[in-house]
């Protein structure tokens, strides 16, 4: 495991490029600030302030984080969402913030895909379907089999109802036809721990939280979440080669900034953060979180977005999960 203060440190300096000119004038003149709408050390942090790096030696102007979390991460969302699009407020996205937050609260403040200019992905995350080890279940067919044969009697633990992990099993649902019990926790972590008690059955947790557990022998990893097999375990199978079709929720960081940012200035910070997924170092300390660089071009990151607010849309509506 690489040290926190070692995944945290400045990514090496790289030549900056000059300002560009927009019609609003030369861009960027002045500091930046980089938004992440969740408090300060958790993974959402990590992944910003990598971003806030990476931005700042590539335009050569500061880029600071301003953590503003509260309310599911919608404060700081909807802040960004009313900001000036000068491309000098930005900020970290994920599928949490701008596609489960918006149809869980009554008045986020924001529509998550229409009121923002989509700027660069840049990393991507996985999940991993753990079962308890003393079940007699080792790939997702016998779980599928064991499931059929006990409708609604296995429960699978989330981090809460409406986020990622509760998705992943509503759409495995979705795509087999089995029926399991969700009980939502107060964070990943009580549900990893009932897990190994024996408590639940079965997870679909963030990679980066549940393999220790999966190395430790503690819980059984049957598949990857993701549409290929995961460069960090090449040797877990996906969901779908086990014989799952469509079977794929991305996690991502991204970078968005508010509606109608100039495409100079995205197209500017789009180059800048795909040239410094390709160091070295950055990688390193994305794996040590368990994710993996994820460039992508403005246009590409704004159809994603647009794709996955369809699936959580249905995934929300299928759950009966009504906003508050």
């Amino acid at each position: 495991m690489i040290p926190r203060r070692r995944m945290l440190a400045a990514v090496p300096a790289a030549m900056a490029a000059p300002p560009i000119a927009t019609a609003q004038g030369v861009w960027p003149q002045r500091q930046i600030r980089l938004v992440v709408p969740y408090p300060p050390g958790g993974a959402s942090d990590i992944a910003g302030r990598l971003q806030a790096q990476v931005l700042q030696e590539g335009l050569g102007v500061p880029v600071v984080v301003d953590n503003r979390g509260g309310a599911g991460g919608t404060l700081g969302t909807a802040h960004v969402a009313q900001s000036a699009p000068d491309g000098y407020t930005i900020m970290m996205a994920s599928p949490s913030s701008h596609l489960g937050a918006p149809l869980l609260f009554r008045t986020p403040g924001y529509e998550g895909v229409d009121d923002f200019t989509a700027i660069a992905t840049f990393s991507i995350g996985t999940a991993l379907v753990g079962v308890n080890p003393r079940l007699p279940i080792h790939t997702i067919q016998e779980l599928i089999a064991y499931a059929r044969a006990r409708p609604g009697q296995l429960n699978f633990g989330s981090a809460g109802a409406g986020g990622a992990n509760h998705m992943l099993g509503v759409l495995f649902m979705q795509r087999t036809g089995v029926e399991l019990t969700h009980v939502p926790y107060r964070g990943a972590a009580p549900a990893l721990a009932d897990l190994i008690a024996g408590n639940i059955q079965v997870v679909f947790d963030s990679f980066s939280g549940i393999i220790p557990a999966v190395r430790g022998g503690q819980v059984r990893a049957l598949a990857v979440t993701s549409a290929t097999r995961w460069p960090l375990a090449p040797d877990l199978p996906t969901v779908q080669e086990q014989g799952v079709p469509d079977y794929d929720l991305p996690s991502f960081a991204a970078v968005m900034g508010p509606r109608g940012i100039p495409e100079p200035i995205v197209a500017r910070m789009n180059a800048v953060i795909n040239e410094g997924l390709r160091n070295p170092m950055l990688v390193e300390r994305l794996a040590a979180n368990g994710n993996i660089p994820y460039p992508t071009t403005p246009a590409e990151f704004a159809a994603l977005m647009r794709a996955q607010r369809a699936v959580w849309r249905d995934l929300v509506r299928t759950t009966g999960l009504q906003p508050e």
